[in-house]
């Protein structure tokens, strides 16, 4: 047992009368307690609507703590703070009587002593204000000048408790790390009321340990499948919300065009640190799906927003602003404007898809349907009609004027050149493939894939006219980061499916129909690209004569290829002219 301190009465002295705080007992003191005898190891900051019932967190929040010790503790005197993890003037509560037995728990709610539910073991009231849903939140417990223990809580889940790993003992140092904590898993182990759920009063179940890119997915573990370039784009924002105050109602929306896990996906501004979306839970959205970034979640304070999937805290402002969409260090999109009208979101055209259709300030216009509590715009859903129809139009950006997209017919895209089994990188990193064009076209709409064309173009519908003039090449890989292809042809457009080694296929086309098939019938000669001559003989690169044979790695050529060098004519003639 740990030796006792003098007993110190919490207004002996001015200087220790700022650590009773306000409280039902300001002349009561606590004693002897040292760091990490008390242990914070639970919070319900926002409780969760059962069927026909309420959300309100009056009343229904609490938080837990833990004795870490061999003896009971009277916690009289014990001063409750709270506030944002930053505050220096948090709110205080000094506590009355109570017991809380050795290695026992002990729950304290937003609630009048008497009206106390059974889960909860004493009530503070309003003392402390409300536990912070968006952003988290600080909770310390303190003894005199004594910090007996502290915890930032996180970004709360409705109904679910934010707890500490139950997986070891609770301790006042494994507390003070966010990854040891974890939402209460929504099953009916743990609801203690309807549509709310952790363990009031008793031991933590364990945090599932989740490392970085993996899930858990429904209580089996996988590896996340996080959002490329081109799989989402930012299609409406409202900067100066007219219904409530910009800090209720400022929202960024983003629409998903390919399945993806958005665990660690996060929104941010020009500059400063983004808001990201952490989950241990597999946050898997389906392609089509509007998600909804807000500075508020409350609907009944958001201006009547009908779905909030994440929230953020920096301001966006009205005169002119960037926001971008981030996967770790990655930036997926981004959407700038240089004026906004109070009331109206800026939203994409209707039917524009693509990162780059955001890009034209001629495909963006006000928000006109009215949502919520009056301002217009249409966030979690399909955008209206801007009133001048971009479909079927590119940007020509020599002209400076929209123009119809000249869309490739059968013949006019051959797929001249393709390396399914690079030597020197991973699949990955360096499969490519390369187009020449029969006809003056644009490339705008373009797919690709194996079996069946991709969904999601990989050159987008709309945006700046990408044209391919007669017997241009134009090259696609796998990354932008692919094997050193020739610094010419930067950047390089990329495709997201996986060339076979072989034997196998692939194909391009446009609006869902083939324009172009490439098939090999062996499996292919690792380091050597496919290629087409002039009649339109197929061989491998390294079967071609005379030597050299063209070498690309590192960007030069062509050289002689010395042994375990990627060997094709990316970007340039097939060399030499004909298939042996």
């Amino acid at each position: 047992m740990r030796a006792s301190l003098p007993v110190l009465p919490c207004l002996l002295v001015a200087a220790l009368a700022a650590a009773c705080g306000p409280g039902d007992d300001d002349g009561a003191s606590c004693s002897g307690l040292l760091a990490g005898d008390l242990v914070i190891t639970e919070v319900l900051a926002d409780y969760g609507t059962p069927p026909g019932g309420s959300g309100a967190d009056e009343g229904k929040e609490w938080f837990e703590i833990y004795n870490a010790t061999s003896e009971p503790i009277e916690l009289q005197g014990v001063v409750l703070e709270h506030g944002r993890p930053t505050n220096t003037s948090p709110s205080r509560h000094a506590m009355r009587a109570v017991t809380i037995p050795a290695g026992g728990y002990l729950v304290l709610g937003n609630v009048l002593p008497d009206l106390a539910p059974a889960h909860v073991d004493y009530g503070y009231a309003n003392t402390l204000g409300s536990l912070f849903n968006t952003d988290g939140g600080r909770l310390a417990l303190r003894c005199g000048e004594t910090l007996v223990d502290e915890a930032i809580y996180g970004a709360a889940r409705a109904g679910r408790s934010f707890a500490l790993d139950g997986s070891q003992p609770p301790d006042y140092q494994r507390n003070d790390v966010l990854a040891n904590w974890c939402d209460t898993e929504a099953s009916a182990t743990y609801e203690y009321e309807p549509a709310n759920y952790g363990t009031p009063g008793a031991a933590n179940p364990a945090c599932m340990n989740v490392q970085p890119g993996m899930c858990d997915d429904g209580g089996t573990m996988r590896a996340t499948d996080p959002p490329q370039l081109g799989d989402l784009v930012i299609t409406e924002v409202l900067p100066d919300p007219s219904a409530v105050t910009d800090a209720n109602g400022e929202f960024i929306e983003v629409l998903v065009n390919r399945t993806v896990d958005i665990n660690g996906l996060g929104v941010a501004r020009s500059t400063g640190s983004p808001a990201v979306i952490n989950a241990t839970e597999c946050r898997q959205v389906q392609a089509g799906t509007y998600l909804v970034f807000a500075r508020n979640s409350v609907m009944a304070e958001n201006g009547g927003l009908p779905r909030v999937d994440a929230t953020f805290t920096f301001n966006l402002t009205n005169a002119g602003d960037t926001v971008r969409v981030l996967m770790g260090a990655t930036e997926l999109d981004s959407l700038t404007w240089t004026s906004s009208r109070a009331g109206r979101t800026i939203q994409l055209d209707q039917g524009l898809t693509s990162p780059e259709d955001n890009d034209l300030s001629t495909n963006l216009c006000d928000g006109t349907v009215v949502y919520g509590a009056g301002d217009r715009g249409t966030p979690g859903a399909e955008n209206s009609d801007c009133g001048t129809s971009t479909a079927g139009m590119c940007m020509d950006t020599g002209l400076g004027a929209l123009r119809p997209i000249v869309k490739p017919t059968i013949g006019q895209l051959v797929i001249n050149e393709w390396m399914p089994d690079p030597n020197n990188v991973a699949d990955a990193t360096g499969e490519w493939f390369e187009l020449r064009a029969t006809a003056d076209v644009d490339l705008n709409g373009l797919q690709a894939g194996g079996a069946t064309l991709g969904t999601t173009p990989i050159v987008p519908a709309g945006g700046d006219c990408v044209r391919l003039a007669t017997g241009a090449l134009i090259v696609f890989a796998r990354t932008a980061t692919n094997n050193g292809l020739p610094y010419a042809l930067q950047p390089t457009r990329t495709f997201g499916f996986g060339l076979t080694n072989g034997p196998s296929m692939f194909q391009i086309g446009i609006d869902n129909a083939n324009l172009a098939t490439a098939t090999w019938a062996s499996t292919s000669v690792v380091g050597a690209s496919w290629m087409l001559d002039s009649d339109g003989t197929q061989c491998t690169a390294n079967l071609t004569t005379p030597d050299p044979i063209p070498l690309y790695e590192n960007g030069i050529g062509p050289m002689p290829a010395p042994p375990g060098t990627d060997r094709g004519t990316p970007g340039a003639v097939n060399s030499p002219p004909e298939c042996p």
